[in-house]
């Protein structure tokens, strides 16, 4: 695995690296501002993009969004130092692969980068709890308005019993794409398999939105 990482805090760049070279993960640049992040990854095409999400100029979220838009190739990773849901949202939103703290074990930064490669989703699970309950702010939020058009389709098809072949087919994407959007849905839902999503659908009420997307998308 190829990673650039970008943070202007040097001591936990340091670390990082040092983390990742332990285990053979290569780190290709370290940089210490968004535009400088951005650049890296049109120039060195890694697998990871390590990115916190504030700084002192210019945004970690506007740099996430930058990437994967022109550079699919590359998955992002957000360390937070914060405990807002706010940026979460956002990042969610933009479709990162991870949001990560860093006050975690630097072991932790490394497994999760791992599972990012292998093509999981990892989201903090506590603020993605906050994110999820609005953090007392109204309205309520559902179990699924965090996802994305393309995983509310995805989930629609989960919700009628369709295979990873069939929705691959359905939507006219690859069949390690689906298993993507499948593992972010269960990851931004807090679920851990297909019974388990259609139950919180169905506790929740929303069936009938989901029926209604299948009616939107033909």
């Amino acid at each position: 695995m190829r990673v650039v990482i970008c943070d202007d805090h040097h001591l936990l760049v340091q670390a990082l690296a040092t983390a990742l070279g332990d285990v053979g993960i290569t780190v290709e640049a370290a940089v210490a501002t968004p535009e400088d992040g951005v650049r890296a990854v049109a120039m060195l095409n890694p697998d990871v993009l390590l990115i916190d999400v504030n700084f002192p100029s210019g945004s970690g979220l506007d740099a996430a969004r930058q990437v994967i838009a022109k550079h699919p190739g590359t998955k992002v990773v957000m360390l937070t130092g914060g405990d807002s849901p706010e940026p979460l949202r956002d990042a969610l939103e933009i479709g990162v692969a991870g949001y990560i703290r860093k006050v975690q074990r630097i072991e932790g930064v490394v497994s999760a980068l791992t599972q990012v490669a292998a093509g999981e989703t990892v989201i903090d699970a506590q603020l993605l709890s906050r994110a999820r309950s609005g953090h007392g702010a109204a309205p309520q939020r559902t179990a699924i308005d965090d996802l994305t058009p393309q995983e509310e389709r995805v989930l629609q098809s989960l919700v009628e019993g369709c295979s990873t072949r069939d929705i691959g087919q359905r939507l006219n994407v690859t069949h390690s794409t689906v298993r993507t959007h499948v593992q972010s849905i269960f990851v931004k839902m807090g679920v851990h398999s297909r019974l388990q999503a259609v139950a919180l659908l169905t506790r929740e009420g929303l069936i009938d939105r989901m029926d209604d997307i299948h009616h939107d998308t033909g």
